[in-house]
């Protein structure tokens, strides 16, 4: 196997993230970044099927410039356009998208080892939270909301479930994807996440 990933640090994948934000400016709804007009301007195709979600919610086709996803990811926006970024956000940490380049040579998925395998699902998955969830622009909406219901008196725990509601709406991710971005920038605790999530 001559193919090696080399997993990114926290600070590598922000960088990423902010690098393809500044390259399309133009795809946002208000703060939610459009990841589907991303793909697009990728020069991107995806290609909808039935009936392999058991499997995987979504796939590289051997053509770089191919996403395959199962059709019924679309039933709930969400986690649909989270889907859609995780598999941008392979292309661009695998396939040297920037450049122009091809899957390197070892690096096809029968290929890898677990570990590799692992080390690069992790990073697909938090590079599309990085990319979807702008760290300044989520803490600023996440701490206004949080404060704008701490002054009605409500109880804390409904106060942060509200919150995240808040800034998934308003991002446009599930409120999950919101819970574990909190998590990651410390706005809330690992033990009030698995309260708010408690099936996660």
């Amino acid at each position: 196997m001559s193919y090696f990933y080399k997993p990114k640090t926290d600070a590598e994948l922000e960088q990423i993230a902010a690098a393809i934000r500044a390259i399309f400016p133009k795809r946002r709804f208000g703060l939610a970044v459009d990841i589907e007009g991303i793909l697009e301007d990728f020069g991107l195709e995806l290609l909808p099927r039935r009936g392999f979600r058991r499997y995987a919610e979504g796939y590289l086709a051997r053509d770089p410039r191919l996403i395959v996803v199962d059709e019924s990811i679309f039933a709930y926006l969400p986690r649909a356009r989270f889907t859609l970024a995780e598999e941008v956000c392979h292309l661009v940490l695998e396939y040297k998208l920037w450049t122009g380049g091809t899957l390197p040579h070892g690096a096809s998925g029968h290929e890898l080892s677990e570990k590799q395998h692992v080390f690069i699902e992790k990073d697909a998955s938090s590079l599309a939270s990085v990319l979807l969830l702008p760290a300044a622009e989520f803490i600023a909406s996440f701490n206004s909301k949080l404060r704008e219901l701490e002054a009605t008196g409500a109880p804390q725990l409904n106060v942060l479930r509200e919150t995240l509601k808040h800034v998934a709406d308003v991002f446009q991710v599930s409120p999950a994807a919101a819970g574990f971005r909190s998590r990651k920038l410390r706005l809330i605790s690992a033990e009030m996440l698995k309260e708010l999530l408690p099936h996660k």
